[in-house]
């Protein structure tokens, strides 16, 4: 069962690490001897299960616009900048973006998105001075459900009762 939850949640989400998918688990629970065994699904990932219900997050945030970048890189990124003086906001097709400029004094912070920016725009070299694009700003994020575990779940349950059924006809002989 849990290779098949793997399988599953690989095929619906864009996995980058693996150690996501190995926090999905299914556990067999023999606590009472006078009951049916119980098999816990879950993830160690505490917010896996919005992708299995779907969930609409308000509030105003800074998205990433080119690469990923984890949340507390991306917020020491953005302080070192807003800091410097050098990010700025700039509001272009109804979406507000927060812009930086490219000057010698903040190469460090601007290395990555400056690299992702000119592999998806396709740029050779970026002048000095010239503004790049660092993260969109918005005001709520829906994600969609993506997963159906329970699903999945319900499909594969003559299979698992029987393998149940057969561990504890085996044990009484």
């Amino acid at each position: 069962m849990r290779d098949e939850l793997r399988r599953h949640v690989e095929s619906h989400l864009s996995i980058k690490r693996k150690g996501f998918l190995k926090a999905f688990r299914a556990k067999v629970l023999d606590q009472d001897p006078n009951r049916l065994p119980g098999m816990v699904i879950g993830s160690r990932v505490p917010w896996s299960g919005v992708h299995e219900d779907g969930v609409t997050i308000n509030g105003k945030m800074l998205i990433p616009i080119y690469g990923r970048v984890g949340r507390k890189a991306f917020k020491a990124y953005v302080a070192e900048l807003l800091r410097s003086g050098n990010a700025y906001f700039v509001k272009k097709n109804d979406k507000v973006l927060l812009m930086a400029e490219n000057i010698k004094e903040n190469y460090r912070p601007l290395a990555g998105f400056k690299r992702r920016y000119r592999k998806a725009e396709g740029i050779e070299r970026l002048k000095r001075g010239a503004d790049i694009p660092i993260a969109i700003l918005v005001s709520k994020v829906t994600l969609p459900k993506r997963l159906d575990v329970l699903g999945l779940v319900v499909s594969r349950l003559p299979k698992i009762c029987a393998s149940i059924e057969s561990e504890i006809a085996a044990s009484l002989r």
